[in-house]
C-alpha cells in the first residue's frame, strides 16, 4: 500500500509519460512539478522502486512500472473525478476543486472511488429535464449564507495533522 505522498509521486510521474511520450521522465521534472527538493524526489523513487512500482537506475530516466502505471491510472482517474465532481455538481471553481481534491482523494475508498465514477456517468446520460435539476441546485448554492462558518478552510488551519 502506498502512502499518499508516494500516490502524488505516481500520479506525476504518470501525468508527465502521458504528457512527454517518448520524452523520459527525469527526478528533476518530478521535482519542479512537486515543488519538491531533489534529494527528497530521490528518495522516494528509490522506495517506489522497491516496491516495483516504478523503474529508475540512478541519474537516469524514471518510469512506471506495468504495476505502476496502473496505479497512475487508478489515482488520475480518482483524481479527475473528484474535480469533476466538485465543479459540475458542487459548482466549485476548478481552483477550489483542485485545493479540495488533493486534500481527500486519497482518503477515498475504491469503493466510493467506484460510485462516484458511476455517478458522474449517470449524470452525464440524464436528458434535459433531468438536468433541470441540478442546475437549479446550482443557482441556489451559496446565497450567503453559511452553515459550516467554523470549519477550517484550509489543511494548515487545523482540519487534520
Amino acid at each position: 500500500m502506498l502512502t499518499a505522498a508516494q500516490q502524488d509521486y505516481v500520479e506525476v510521474i504518470y501525468r508527465l509519460e502521458l504528457e512527454r511520450g517518448d520524452e523520459p521522465v527525469r527526478i528533476s521534472d518530478i521535482a519542479e512539478r512537486l515543488g519538491t527538493r531533489l534529494p527528497t524526489v530521490t528518495r522516494t523513487v528509490q522506495k517506489l522502486t522497491a516496491a516495483k512500482v516504478v523503474r529508475h537506475d540512478s541519474r537516469k530516466e524514471v518510469t512506471l512500472t506495468e504495476k505502476g502505471r496502473q496505479i497512475g491510472r487508478e489515482i488520475v482517474h480518482r483524481h479527475d473525478d473528484l474535480v469533476k465532481f466538485f465543479v459540475q455538481v458542487l459548482g466549485l471553481s476548478e481552483a477550489e476543486a483542485e485545493r479540495d481534491t488533493c486534500q481527500i482523494e486519497h482518503g477515498l475508498s475504491g469503493k466510493a472511488s467506484q460510485r462516484l465514477h458511476e455517478f458522474l456517468v449517470y449524470l452525464r446520460e440524464l436528458g434535459e429535464d433531468e438536468r433541470l435539476i441540478l442546475e437549479r441546485f446550482l443557482e441556489s448554492v451559496s446565497k450567503g449564507h453559511k452553515d459550516f462558518e467554523h470549519l477550517p478552510r484550509r489543511l494548515t488551519d487545523g482540519w487534520r495533522s
